[in-house]
């Protein structure tokens, strides 16, 4: 993905992905890491569903 690219998708970031995230970063502070690896988990399928990954 070219730099121009990045940038788009950035400011285009969904609702989703934007929860997961910030749930992700919320259990790594909190130092939970099963929960964190379990919302990477969610964010690959919510990816592949939410915006056609392959």
């Amino acid at each position: 993905m070219n730099e121009e690219a990045v940038a788009t998708a950035s400011a285009k970031t969904c609702e989703g992905c934007r929860d997961i995230k910030r749930e992700r970063a919320r259990a790594l502070a909190a130092g939970d890491v099963q929960e964190a690896a379990a919302l990477t988990t969610a964010m690959g399928v919510h990816l592949r569903v939410a915006h056609e990954y392959p």
